[in-house]
């Protein structure tokens, strides 16, 4: 018989995160997960003892390591690494939470087909598999996208991750460099990381020295087939090329618009078609709609 209602126990869902049992705070310059202190202070398998006592088929007793709290505390360690922007965090980061209409309810360009491209892909995702550059103009969600790739990968997959911000990295190479640090030491992490993503790729000066950076990155990384990620303000579609760029208010007079191969050059825009899907943002400045 079908129990009623009234008889079945009721489950508050957590408020603070949501049954996720982690919640993201801002930390510096990055977004931290950590435990939820409202419902998961406490491991219900293990009581906060980080081992459970087991029974195997003979009937021997023995311990293991708590594979729930011990599963959720590496999955966080591991969102951590990823140093995703602390402007992206708790539900601002998913891609759930990505903002396809407009305040009228309506759907904005062709947004809720690209949150459904990228959702899909990550929840489909397995290591090595060829990633996706998304580009178009500035201030469409293309980096919250971005965030709440690794942010699914890392907390729901566990999955290795880094995120960086293109004129950071070469900054902070730049700066190790000086310090006398061999490429092996500078290059070897990002080169390797099981999945990285590149934010506004071909931003800045966008000199020799920089050009060969990023060639040296993602040859290790194609070698490796390792999965990349791009976002890039720069369009690959040749035939928006060349027009203004409203959305830039520095330079309204200037045709800004290079294409992404002229940005680049020829051998890394290469290498790109062969690493990642290119997925085109078709939608207004989230500030201007």
């Amino acid at each position: 018989m079908t129990k009623s209602l009234e008889t079945e126990p009721y489950k508050k869902v957590c408020e603070k995160c949501n049954e996720k049992r982690y919640v993201i705070r801002r930390v510096g310059e990055h977004a931290q997960a950590s435990l939820c202190g409202t419902c998961f202070s406490v491991c219900p398998a293990c009581h906060g003892e980080e081992f459970t006592h087991e029974t195997d088929e003979r009937g021997y007793s023995y311990v293991k390591r708590c594979v729930l709290c011990g599963t959720l505390n590496q999955r966080i360690a591991t969102f951590n690494e990823a140093r995703i922007p602390a402007r992206y965090y708790e539900n601002k980061s998913s891609i759930e939470q990505f903002k396809i209409t407009n305040p009228s309810g309506q759907p904005v360009g062709n947004l809720p087909q690209i949150q459904m491209k990228v959702l899909r892909w990550a929840t489909g995702f397995s290591p090595g598999e060829k990633g996706f550059l998304l580009h178009g103009p500035v201030g469409t969600g293309k980096t919250h996208l971005l965030a709440g790739v690794i942010r699914y990968l890392t907390l729901e997959k566990g999955i290795a991750c880094r995120f960086v911000e293109f004129t950071h990295l070469l900054s902070e190479i730049r700066e190790q460099f000086d310090r006398g640090r061999g490429e092996a030491d500078i290059l070897g992490p990002i080169s390797e990381v099981p999945v990285l993503a590149i934010d506004e790729l071909g931003k800045g000066r966008n000199n020799a020295w920089q050009l060969s950076i990023i060639d040296e990155i993602i040859s290790k990384r194609y070698n490796r087939e390792l999965t990349t990620l791009f976002t890039s303000n720069y369009t690959v579609n040749e035939a928006r090329a060349g027009r203004p760029d409203p959305s830039n208010q520095d330079f309204r007079h200037l045709t800004t618009q290079e294409t992404m191969r002229e940005r680049i050059g020829e051998r890394i825009f290469s290498r790109l078609h062969e690493m990642a899907q290119f997925i085109e943002i078709d939608a207004p400045d989230y500030r201007r709609r």
